[in-house]
């Protein structure tokens, strides 16, 4: 008696076999390179911030709650908000210099060197950028109206200038004119993860 073995269905079985290794490899290297890229990743502390800017007395920036931050991680931007004008936000970004920034026992946040004492900044700390420092050349010198020396030594408190000079002390904060204003103070880390965003209002 002759046996006939059907081959046929063979060829299909084995290549839907085939099939399904193929995809559980290709999944298991995807799932394993997900989970190492995920792990990698540096999760931002998460920290309320609020500032004050007062032209006659200076800004200050009050950690008010959340993770200490490390302050050589930390960047400060002020841009300007759209009460200024349409589309500034970004044209108007300027990081803070470290250097102006102090802690309540008038350390700088930036000795020149990069180095500083002041490691952290957790709740209940305020740093301060001094009334002196606020000025338009030394907190937003990407906004500084031209020959803004010369308002500094005739002590003018307003421009009646037209063109471009006008229009960029018209963004300066330390001025009278803007009293009542906002601008933003955005704080992130060197990554640039943003780790609060804080409205603050320019008050005399």
């Amino acid at each position: 008696m002759e046996i006939k073995i059907n081959n046929e269905a063979v060829s299909p079985v084995v290549g839907v076999m085939m099939m399904l290794v193929v995809t559980i490899i290709i999944a298991a290297v995807v799932s394993a390179f997900a989970g190492s890229s995920v792990g990698s990743q540096q999760v931002a502390p998460q920290a309320t911030i609020q500032g004050t800017f007062s032209i006659g007395s200076g800004m200050e920036i009050i950690h008010m709650g959340g993770d200490a931050l490390a302050t050589n991680d930390l960047v400060f931007t002020v841009r300007n908000s759209p009460v200024f004008g349409t589309n500034l936000e970004q044209v108007t970004a300027q990081i803070i210099d470290k250097k102006l920034i102090i802690d309540s026992r008038e350390r700088p946040l930036d000795t020149g060197d990069g180095s500083t004492s002041v490691t952290s900044f957790k709740a209940g700390d305020t740093l301060y950028i001094n009334s002196s420092s606020i000025r338009c050349d030394l907190l937003q010198p990407i906004v500084v109206p031209d020959d803004y020396a010369d308002y500094l030594e005739t002590d003018r408190f307003s421009y009646n200038n037209s063109g471009n000079y006008q229009e960029k002390w018209k963004l300066c904060f330390k001025n009278n004119e803007n009293i009542g204003n906002t601008f933003y103070l955005d704080v992130s880390d060197k990554s640039g993860n943003l780790i609060c965003r804080s409205k603050v209002t320019i008050t005399a």
